[in-house]
């Protein structure tokens, strides 16, 4: 294997994790919302976000708090894909603008959603995120 392949591979195992991140946050979000008052279920998800990952097996100050796991993976898929850009040969920056464009709106809903869960945005996040893995592939076969 190649490392365009490895970081091909990389690049859509962290799109994988991002969409399962994000997947996790509109489930807590929907299901915290059905069972508790709205004040209670932020308070919920405010206990959430604190958690750390991974929970067992490692000591707990080597834990990652959930929302620098999501900037792990952020940072895994912005280097993954720098580096497929880098290695796919002839590439051409203006003809990905659509993408980086929803890379950086993602980037900024995840600035807004680091220091604390916001419901309204784990939707929104999600929908974008799709859009962005949708428009990779497309952009992938056309260009």
């Amino acid at each position: 294997m190649n490392w365009l392949r490895l970081s091909v591979f990389a690049h859509i195992f962290f799109s994988v994790l991002l969409v399962g991140l994000a997947l996790f946050w509109v489930i807590m979000q929907t299901a915290l919302a059905r069972r508790f008052a709205a004040a209670e279920a932020q308070r919920l998800l405010q206990v959430t976000q604190s958690a750390r990952w991974p929970h067992v097996g490692v000591p707990y100050a080597w834990r990652l708090p959930l929302p620098w796991l999501t900037w792990a993976v952020i940072l895994g898929a912005w280097l993954s894909g720098i580096l497929n850009a880098t290695l796919g040969g002839e590439f051409r920056w203006s003809e990905w603008w659509p993408k980086w464009a929803l890379v950086a709106v993602l980037t900024v809903l995840q600035l807004l959603m680091t220091p604390r869960p916001r419901s309204a945005l784990f939707r929104l996040y999600l929908a974008f995120l799709l859009v962005t893995v949708a428009a990779s592939a497309w952009l992938t076969r056309t260009i």
